[in-house]
């Protein structure tokens, strides 16, 4: 049986994610006790337990220069004892009608592992975000941030929120969150280990979400900056994640640091109820998912 979950179900659903994630509970914990709403999550039930669950969480995607309601596929998992049996495609397919009758016109999802897009092919995603990755020594990014400065900076979530909004405008196809969502990834992200650091150059704002992957290399997830604060925001960068090799993750169309970086896959999208690929594939060039709570 498909149902929507309920506020008293929580210490079953973090059971489900420790169990399928192998993680600690904390994560779970945080993801339920800050964001979780019943009417964002379903689950299948086979008598009273729970074997698989998914979270619609809500997004907008961008059609020229309007936004429109869509939902983020995050978390869906399958206890062991219970795979094989479609359970995950049942869920998918009630999780897309749940979203159309809502008024979403669009699900995304990042798959967490490469061999998981062909699953997702099965329900009708097709692949559609990408990213580059570039790869920069210390030396690189010191030549970068040459003449910038490096100074304790706080924005808050919804500044930045804000500037990741400006940056992606006429982005169509690409994902924007609510100010709710950006800071309830930020915490999360805090969770992992990730970092925030931001800079502020005369009046204009610049972010990076930075993650130590291992003690010798900092992977930037997302970076909203022009060329009038990267140097500012790679001087900080170096000073509250020093490393010797940088890898960011970048939209494709980002030059900031060059044209080196090739594109690569970074989540699908399905239309729902009445909306059509035409706008999108007509008028979208690379479009960007980013902060994907990956």
């Amino acid at each position: 049986m498909i149902c929507f979950a309920n506020w008293e179900m929580r210490g079953e659903l973090a059971e489900i994610w420790t169990s399928c994630f192998h993680e600690p509970v904390r994560p779970a914990k945080y993801f339920l006790n800050n964001y979780f709403k019943p009417e964002n999550c379903l689950v299948y039930k086979m008598g009273d337990k729970t074997a698989s669950v998914v979270y619609l969480l809500p997004a907008r995607i961008l059609v020229g220069s309007v936004s429109v309601q869509a939902h983020y596929i995050y978390a869906a998992a399958t206890l062991p004892q219970f795979r094989g049996h479609g359970y995950m495609a049942a869920l998918l397919a009630a999780a897309a009608l749940v979203g159309a009758n809502r008024g979403d016109q669009y699900s995304a999802v990042l798959p967490a592992e490469p061999e998981l897009y062909s699953l997702y092919e099965k329900a009708e995603y097709t692949k559609f975000f990408q990213v580059k990755n570039v790869s920069l020594s210390l030396e690189d990014l010191c030549s970068l941030a040459d003449s910038g400065v490096s100074s304790r900076t706080l924005l808050t979530y919804s500044q930045m929120n804000s500037l990741r909004g400006e940056q992606l405008e006429g982005k169509t196809g690409s994902v924007l969150w609510s100010d709710e969502a950006f800071a309830f990834a930020a915490g999360m992200g805090k969770i992992y280990g990730d970092k925030m650091v931001c800079s502020r150059t005369g009046g204009k704002f610049a972010y990076a979400l930075c993650r130590r992957t291992d003690t010798d290399t900092c992977a930037v997830l997302e970076m909203m900056a022009d060329s009038d604060t990267l140097r500012d925001l790679a001087a900080n960068i170096i000073s509250a994640e020093p490393a010797e090799r940088y890898t960011f993750r970048l939209p494709v169309w980002e030059t900031l640091l060059g044209q080196q970086g090739e594109p690569a896959d970074f989540g699908m999208l399905k239309p729902l109820g009445g909306a059509v690929w035409d706008p999108l594939r007509q008028n979208a060039a690379a479009p960007y998912l980013g902060l994907p709570l990956d």
